[in-house]
C-alpha cells in the first residue's frame, strides 16, 4: 500500500513540475445575428503589445501570455467595437472565446431635400396639366430641331404620330384640335409646309431667339382659350435690347442662315425693336448649285418681329409679325 501512495504523489509532483508559465487565448469571432466567421478581426491586449487577426474561419490565437487578467479590444470595419474585461488567464487551462460583433452603420448628418414648383406657369389662371417652358429648353432637346411642338411631344400624355411632321397628339385628341396662341392672338399654323385644317408642319416658323417662356396646357384650359380641344400653345415674344444694339448671326441644319438684331430705337425711351430673319440651308444649297442627293428640294424663309414703343403717359404699345414662306422644288418644277 505505501507503494501506491509514493508512486501517485511522485505523478503529481511531476505535473506539477511539468507546467509552462505562459498560456493561451484562442477562439473564434462570428457575426451576431448570422453566425457566419468574420475575416480580418483585430484582438488587442489592452496594456501590452499583444495582438492578432482573425482567419478565413474567424479563428484567432493570443499565445504566450503570463497568468494575469486581461482586456481584450475586438474591433473590425462595419462592426461595433466590442470590449472584453477581465479575462483570467491561468497556467493550468487555454482561455477558449467564443466572440460575436454585432454590425454598425455610418450615421450620415440630416439631409434635407427640398422641392420647386418647376412645372408652374405664366398665366395665373391654369389650375392643372399645364406647363411651362423655356426656349432654352427647346434648343437643348435632342431632336428637337428648335421646335417648341416637338419639345412638348416628350412631355406626359403627348405623342408626336410621325417624326417628318410636328403635329401632336395630346390623350388621343386630334392634332387639329391644337390651338397657337402668340401675345393673346390666335394663330391659324406657325409652321412652314402646312396643309389647309392641320396644325403642325415639316419645320416651324417660330424663331426660338425672338420666343420667351411660354405655356402650354394639355387639358383644363382656362375660359380665354376658345376653339381648342387637344392642346394649347401660348407662346409670347420677347422685348428688344432697349439699352444695346446686338446682332447675332448662326447658321443650322434646320433653322439654316440666321440673323438676328435688336436694340433701343432711341437712347432717351425705352422702345426697342426685334428682329429675326431666317432662310433655308437646302435653298442656299441649290442656289450654289449643290447637290443635296434628291430631286426634291425644300426652300423656306421667315421674318419675325416685334417693336416695343416703352412706357409713355399714353401708354405702352406693342407690334409683331411673323412672315414665312416655304416652296419644295420637285424635278424641275416647283410646289408652294
Amino acid at each position: 500500500m505505501g507503494k501506491y501512495i509514493l508512486f501517485l504523489s511522485f505523478l503529481v509532483s511531476s505535473a506539477s513540475f511539468a507546467q509552462k508559465n505562459t498560456q493561451t487565448i484562442r477562439g473564434s469571432v462570428t457575426d451576431k445575428y448570422s453566425q457566419t466567421p468574420i475575416q480580418g478581426a483585430s484582438l488587442q491586449i489592452l496594456g501590452i503589445q499583444k495582438a492578432a487577426n482573425s482567419d478565413s474561419l474567424g479563428k484567432f490565437t493570443l499565445s504566450n501570455l503570463a497568468p494575469d487578467r486581461y482586456d481584450i479590444s475586438i474591433t473590425c470595419a462595419g462592426y461595433k467595437t466590442m470590449t472584453i474585461p477581465n479575462v483570467v488567464v491561468t497556467s493550468g487551462k487555454e482561455v477558449i472565446l467564443d466572440i460575436a460583433l454585432e454590425e454598425t452603420f455610418n450615421q450620415l448628418k440630416e439631409v434635407v431635400v427640398t422641392s420647386s414648383n418647376k412645372g408652374g406657369t405664366i398665366n395665373k389662371l391654369a389650375s392643372v396639366s399645364a406647363r411651362t417652358f423655356s426656349m432654352e429648353e427647346v434648343n437643348r432637346f435632342a431632336g428637337g430641331r428648335s421646335d417648341p411642338a416637338r419639345l412638348v411631344a416628350n412631355f406626359a400624355g403627348v405623342s408626336a404620330p410621325d417624326d417628318s411632321r410636328n403635329d401632336i397628339v395630346i390623350r388621343g385628341n386630334s392634332p387639329v384640335g391644337v390651338l397657337w396662341r402668340i401675345d393673346g392672338m390666335n394663330v391659324t399654323n406657325p409652321n412652314h409646309f402646312a396643309s389647309v385644317g392641320t396644325t403642325g408642319g415639316a419645320v416651324s416658323a417660330l424663331n426660338t431667339n425672338l420666343l420667351k417662356s411660354s405655356d402650354f396646357f394639355t387639358s383644363a384650359f382656362p375660359a380665354e382659350y376658345g376653339n381648342a380641344t387637344a392642346g394649347v400653345f401660348d407662346l409670347g415674344f420677347r422685348n428688344g435690347n432697349n439699352k444695346k444694339r446686338e446682332t447675332t448671326l448662326q447658321v443650322g441644319v434646320i433653322t439654316g442662315l440666321e440673323a438676328t438684331t435688336e436694340g433701343p430705337f432711341s437712347k432717351k425711351s425705352d422702345a426697342s425693336y426685334l428682329v429675326g430673319y431666317r432662310y433655308a440651308l437646302a435653298g442656299v444649297a441649290q442656289t450654289l448649285g449643290v447637290n443635296i442627293g434628291t430631286t426634291s428640294t425644300p426652300s423656306y424663309q421667315d421674318l419675325s418681329f416685334k417693336l416695343n414703343s416703352g412706357t409713355s403717359k399714353l401708354g405702352k404699345f406693342s407690334l409683331f409679325g411673323i412672315l414665312a414662306t416655304s416652296t419644295i422644288n420637285i424635278s424641275g418644277g416647283s410646289s408652294n
